[in-house]
């Protein structure tokens, strides 16, 4: 499925119109439309906050999975979905720094 039918169905399981969607991403009402008859494709930085609105992944967003939010609550405690809600908020650099400190973490267990 492509990103023209998710997003198409997803704003319309939400009961969002095309024009309060465009609102929310500032944007024209057209470019919803556009967008839904698979005319233009969204900026990444669009798509992002798109998959943010809907609380769902841009990979579900793109078809490239089926899982609509794979952060979502009942595949993880409400304390481990909210780190992890964080930790995608944070900047490149310090994702890089906490993984660094994880792969640390996990090395040094390894050697006991």
């Amino acid at each position: 499925m492509d990103f023209s039918i998710r997003l198409r169905d997803l704003r319309e399981e939400n009961n969002v119109k095309q024009k309060d969607l465009a609102q929310q991403l500032n944007l024209k009402p057209n470019a919803i439309s556009k967008y839904e008859k698979n005319v233009s494709q969204p900026s990444i930085a669009t798509l992002i906050k798109i998959a943010e609105i809907f609380h769902v992944s841009v990979d579900y967003l793109l078809g490239l999975s089926s899982i609509k939010n794979p952060y979502s609550a009942d595949r993880f405690t409400p304390k481990e979905a909210e780190i992890i809600i964080k930790y995608r908020k944070l900047s490149k650099e310090n994702q890089i720094r906490i993984d660094e400190r994880i792969g640390a973490m996990i090395d040094g267990q390894r050697r006991i």
